[in-house]
């Protein structure tokens, strides 16, 4: 070999040596991973009113308990798709159930909230609107009032429907501490309203209303994160 080659691999063996402690040679380590944030995800409950042998308010061949469910489907559907929420149905099909154990049913899930879909009926077919029920046991203090203005309110945002508003009765749900309400959508024995509740659209806008009530009502009581606000312009 002559001096001209040693010279060369001299020259190459000295450039490649530098690189090596410049460290273009070395592994480069991955870049740290960021642990995305978890959104905690809290359980509602959802009780499509009625069912199996009670077909609840009636009219001709119209059976409540089968409106009911439509919706609730609807609601579950929605609810599995929002961040944060996850619902159990104290029925899924046309079965009969017993009021204190769809309560139990929630309770056990850990729900922090119930609510229970109905459709409504009256001898005069002219009365028609929604109305959400707090039961009359419950303290003007108890969480289900606010649970039964957000509500009410986005019910009647979404539809259009007449608001009858928060009424006060006796009902089943004194039977849990869980922040409970009765939701009346409509009269199925109005023949005007009967034909929206049976129309899939329209099931779907009451479901978006009693979402974004329920979303209010959680992030309003601190057991849902309110969203981030975009940052200002200025």
């Amino acid at each position: 070999m002559n001096r001209r080659a040693v010279l060369l691999l001299v020259v190459v063996g000295v450039i490649i040596g530098s690189l090596w402690l410049a460290g273009v040679f070395h592994r480069r380590a991955p870049a740290p991973t960021v642990p995305a944030a978890v959104t905690p995800t809290v359980t509602i409950a959802i009780d499509p009113g009625h069912g199996g042998r009670d077909p609840g308010a009636v009219a001709g061949t119209v059976l409540g308990k089968n409106v009911n469910l439509a919706i609730a489907d609807k609601l579950a559907a929605l609810v599995a798709a929002h961040p944060g929420i996850k619902a159990i149905l104290t029925r899924q099909s046309d079965t009969t159930v017993d009021l204190l154990a769809r309560l139990k049913t929630a309770e056990a899930a850990n729900a922090v909230l119930y609510l229970s879909i109905n459709v409504n009926s009256y001898t005069n077919p002219s009365v028609h609107g929604a109305e959400t029920l707090v039961d009359n046991t419950r303290p003007r203090s108890d969480p289900s009032w606010k649970l039964a203005e957000f509500v009410q309110r986005e019910l009647v945002a979404a539809t259009g429907a007449r608001d009858r508003g928060i009424q006060s009765q006796a009902l089943y749900l004194r039977h849990t501490k869980l922040p409970a309400v009765s939701v009346e959508v409509g009269f199925i024995t109005c023949p005007q309203e009967r034909a929206k509740l049976l129309d899939p659209a329209y099931q779907e806008k009451i479901a978006h209303g009693l979402l974004t009530g329920i979303v209010d009502y959680l992030q309003a009581t601190g057991a849902l994160p309110a969203p981030t606000p975009p940052p200002s312009a200025g």
